[in-house]
């Protein structure tokens, strides 16, 4: 169970691609390479756990997460008048994006306070 904590992060993007993957498939018919990108890119996160890497996704999916929240509170001016369904749209919006710049910030502290040692070598180094 402690494992599968440490991993959150890296599901929960995967989830959210994989969600966005499918709604425009089923929604528009459109293939959405870019959310399949996403869904690969943390799957080998997963495996390899780049410290690097880790902390370029999180520090993206962070702001992608902030301005993507920040995005909602215009669109919600798209109601005719503040109605339930206006509050129920910054609730989603809040919660999903909210919960994706935690879940980037988790990345962030994990990579940042990961002990390497660079002495061994790289997983992706093949040598003959």
């Amino acid at each position: 169970m402690k494992t599968l904590l440490k991993f959150t992060p890296e599901l929960y993007f995967m989830g959210l691609g994989i969600f966005w993957a499918a709604d425009n498939y089923f929604t528009g018919d459109v293939y959405n390479y870019f959310a399949l990108l996403i869904v690969w890119l943390m799957f080998l996160q997963l495996f390899y756990k780049n410290r690097f890497l880790g902390l370029i996704y999180g520090s993206a999916f962070g702001i992608a997460s902030a301005y993507m929240a920040l995005w909602a509170h215009p669109e919600s001016g798209a109601f005719e008048k503040f109605a339930v369904s206006a509050l129920e749209f910054q609730l989603v919006v809040w919660g999903v994006f909210g919960m994706g710049m935690l879940m980037a910030g988790l990345m962030l502290y994990r990579f940042a306070t990961v002990k390497y040692n660079y002495n061994e070598e790289s997983v992706l180094t093949v040598t003959y």
